[in-house]
């Protein structure tokens, strides 16, 4: 399966990140998993989305730290 990560600006616009093929091991990781790291920036995993329809899993994030959630990095 693919994941198609997305980040959510401050101005509420999406940034695709990348699209990654994870196996199945890496997406159950997903239901204990909070933060995710990406190119060495962290980001909060605020919701996921399947699409069935293009067999890939969306994940929306947040920098960590920002006003939209997160952690301070």
């Amino acid at each position: 399966m693919t994941i198609t990560l997305y980040e959510k600006l401050p101005d509420g616009e999406l940034r695709k990140i990348s699209d990654r093929p994870w196996d199945e091991k890496v997406i159950q990781s997903l239901q204990s998993a909070n933060y995710i790291y990406i190119d060495g920036k962290e980001y909060e995993m605020i919701e996921g989305r399947l699409n069935l329809d293009l067999y890939v899993f969306e994940l929306l994030l947040v920098k960590a730290g920002s006003d939209e959630g997160g952690a301070e990095a």
